[in-house]
């Protein structure tokens, strides 16, 4: 496998079900970039996680698309009146409304029949926000993260999304969402990290750590050790699958696998040495 290349697999269970009829179907829609975008973001957060249903909010697509939050209020709306989306339960002062996908394509409603815009006008991205919080041009300008300050309930959902994709890896699982692992998940969102770069990040961890021939790293950290500690290691932009790879030359390891087997020791012995104050015996 080439390291330098996303490590994209459906075997270790982390792919999203669709039947075909309904990517036909969808695809057939006049639709704009926005409104797939929204019906992307629907299906990955609902059958991506088994399930029909779920509570997504407008602050909570719009920072899983990227789109501001005016645009997808408005083509969420198109949406739920052609019957495409529906709204199961509606929203209270503490929770989201719970949208899912119609899967009974023969009540989708048809739209204008004008010709959808085009993708600079329609704000998907021609208005288009950065997820961390301010607004783009186009990605070739580059993308700095900069830390911004979510709603409430748009915190306290892609707390929930973290947590439960971690548990989903059982690397090592959480019976309970505690206020630490909260407040270790939400420290990382209010640094301006996005739920999807957090989610890959876990993604990378356990590819590598489950993977003993390609790779070398064997420690498990616990989801708020990870956050803390292995995040910014595991991160895609950190490049893990080349920094943890099992590759060695004629006169030994080379520098980076001995500063990454170096970081992989330190962080087995902080944990340890942890435990052990804990424990009143350091």
């Amino acid at each position: 496998m080439d390291v330098n290349m996303a490590n994209v697999q459906i075997d270790n269970g982390e792919y999203t079900r669709i039947a075909n009829i309904l990517l036909e179907k969808t695809v057939q829609l006049r639709l704009n970039g926005t409104q797939y975008s929204i019906i992307l973001t629907v299906w990955r957060f609902t059958y991506g996680f088994q399930r029909k249903e779920h509570d997504l909010s407008i602050a909570f697509i719009a920072n899983a698309t990227g789109i501001t939050n005016r645009a997808i209020k408005k083509e969420l709306k198109i949406l739920i009146d052609r019957n495409i989306l529906l709204i199961t339960k509606e929203n209270t002062n503490t929770k989201s409304r719970v949208i899912k996908f119609n899967k009974d394509y023969e009540v989708w409603l048809e739209g204008n029949k004008k010709t959808p815009p085009e993708v600079g006008n329609n704000r998907s991205p021609g208005e288009q926000k950065d997820p961390s919080g301010g607004e783009q041009k186009g990605h070739l300008e580059g993308n700095k993260k900069t830390p911004k300050k979510e709603s409430k309930e748009n915190s306290k959902e892609s707390i929930y999304i973290v947590f439960q994709h971690w548990n989903l890896k059982k690397i090592i699982t959480h019976k309970k969402l505690t206020d630490t692992i909260s407040g270790h998940i939400n420290a990382r969102l209010e640094e301006g990290y996005l739920v999807a770069e957090i989610i890959e990040a876990i993604d990378n961890y356990e590819t590598i750590l489950r993977d003993n021939v390609q790779y070398f790293w064997s420690y498990k950290w616990g989801i708020s050790d990870f956050l803390v500690r292995g995040l910014d290691k595991f991160k895609t932009e950190s490049d893990p699958f080349k920094n943890y790879a099992n590759k060695f030359n004629p006169n030994g390891l080379n520098k980076t696998n001995k500063k990454s087997i170096q970081d992989n020791i330190t962080a087995q012995w902080l944990s340890m040495h942890e435990e052990a104050e804990k424990n009143g015996q350091a």
